[in-house]
């Protein structure tokens, strides 16, 4: 892609929100196997994609679009929430990493005064759990589905971010990876980033600039603040 478009915004923003899982943490290929299996359970049977279209939902909000996009009746809500608690504990059993290239992009906003935000679907312990404390030391603000009535694609996990940073919405950026996260950022007015860790431009073209990967975003970031 050409840099020349977006470097001002880069150079003027005042903060980067990332979504966490598959933007921060290599995580998604996990969550999705173990939403398949519990799913498969209940006679439900799903592949990666209908995962990773959905990351950015509450749990539950996911649960439920599952049921109903697949034609199945809707289960009382506490069957939602017991399917749930056996994803989390199957998903406790893997060892995420971290995509590598945040390891210098997180120190290099940092470097040029940028604040930074996490804002997540995910339950706000998994931020702890997941992100080591080399990178939650140059976190500014996170946002999890604990802190939100309404999780992506509605806006107001991205609204209560810039409210938190101190911000102006014109002056934040959004790295994402899934249609409900850019859907979400655009909603609430935010200039979007995608990458293209768990699904195909086709999917991600809601956002104002798409990359193939996070060496991409990384030499981005590096062109536009040098």
């Amino acid at each position: 892609m050409s840099y020349r478009h977006n470097n001002t915004t880069v150079l003027h923003c005042e903060a980067v929100c990332f979504d966490m899982d598959g933007v921060v943490a290599d995580s998604m290929h996990a969550h999705a196997q173990c939403w398949i299996d519990v799913f498969r359970e209940y006679g439900v049977h799903l592949d990666k994609t209908d995962i990773f279209k959905r990351e950015g939902m509450t749990g539950l909000e996911s649960i439920a679009d599952i049921f109903r996009d697949k034609g199945f009746a809707m289960p009382p809500e506490h069957i939602l929430k017991d399917l749930q608690k056996k994803k989390l504990q199957l998903f406790s059993n893997y060892q995420i990493e971290i995509y590598p290239q945040m390891y210098s992009i997180f120190p290099l906003l940092k470097s040029k005064g940028k604040k930074i935000g996490i804002v997540t679907g995910s339950f706000r312990y998994l931020v702890f759990e997941l992100i080591p404390q080399e990178l939650m030391h140059y976190v500014d603000v996170i946002i999890s589905v604990d802190d939100v009535t309404k999780g992506k694609p509605n806006p107001d996990p991205y609204l209560e971010a810039v409210k938190k940073l101190q911000v102006k919405s014109e002056h934040v950026i959004v790295v994402e990876n899934a249609p409900m996260g850019i859907k979400a950022a655009k909603a609430a007015g935010l200039l979007c980033i995608a990458i293209s860790t768990t699904l195909g431009a086709g999917f991600l073209k809601e956002a104002d600039v798409i990359m193939q990967d996070h060496n991409e975003l990384a030499a981005y970031f590096t062109h536009c603040l040098s």
